[in-house]
């Protein structure tokens, strides 16, 4: 899926977090949004799922204004936004969660069923019928990635998902994106602080400051940039 971010500003109530935000992802695309905390990162991702209305500039996919779609509608054309802290059902069980998400977006000709899930992470099919919340940091966010990836998704927004796991696990999960992207023409934006782990797989970097776009260039640029010191 392209998508197109032009000149978008955000916030929430009286305040304006981000300003100005323009960028354009090819299919395919992984991109490693960088910045510090409270830069903007999730502002945007937000407002391009359309969890927040911009204030100004508008959003496109493949070519198409998404200003007038809610975020259901943003779901059915295939974007999809996996949040900071998981996006899980704690208490029901993992084959109970994989089976709600895919009742409402798995249909006719789907990319990811539940077997795909389970095929990408055997650890879930181990546990199916384990409560989701009393499972590890890293198989929770093993069972939020595959239910962000149910049904057929075409961008995927990952926010912190690296946050709380062992670095065994955050490679594999990393090597999961990447070969998934890589094999069904997905873009993926990462908002990531382990920086070396969303580098190692990225296309492309943008780097976010006070709610502004500072740098956007391919990896090895971005080392050499004045704004690699942020990290």
């Amino acid at each position: 899926m392209k998508i197109e971010v032009s000149g978008i500003n955000a916030g929430y109530g009286a305040k304006t977090v981000i300003q100005d935000v323009s960028f354009t992802l090819e299919p395919g695309q992984i991109l490693a949004f960088l910045g510090h905390n409270g830069a903007g990162k999730t502002t945007t991702l937000k407002t391009i799922m359309g969890l927040l209305a911009p204030r100004a500039g508008s959003i496109a996919a493949d070519g198409k204004t998404l200003d007038r779609l809610d975020v259901a509608a943003r779901v059915a054309m295939g974007l999809r936004l996996l949040p900071e802290g998981r996006g899980i059902f704690p208490d029901l069980g993992v084959a109970e969660n994989i089976d709600v998400v895919a009742a409402a977006n798995v249909g006719p000709g789907a990319t990811f069923t539940a077997e795909d899930v389970y095929r990408l992470f055997p650890v879930l099919a181990e546990r199916r019928t384990t409560r989701a919340g009393s499972m590890s940091g890293g198989q929770q966010q093993m069972l939020a990635l595959g239910l962000a990836i149910l049904g057929t998704p075409r961008c995927l927004m990952l926010d912190e998902p690296s946050i709380g796991l062992a670095p065994n696990l955050v490679e594999r999960m990393f090597d999961q994106v990447r070969d998934v992207c890589r094999s069904h023409a997905m873009t993926a934006i990462l908002v990531e602080q382990n920086v070396a782990a969303a580098m190692r797989i990225a296309d492309r970097v943008i780097i976010m400051n006070n709610g502004a776009l500072v740098f956007d260039g391919l990896p090895d640029e971005a080392r050499g940039s004045d704004f690699w010191s942020y990290f």
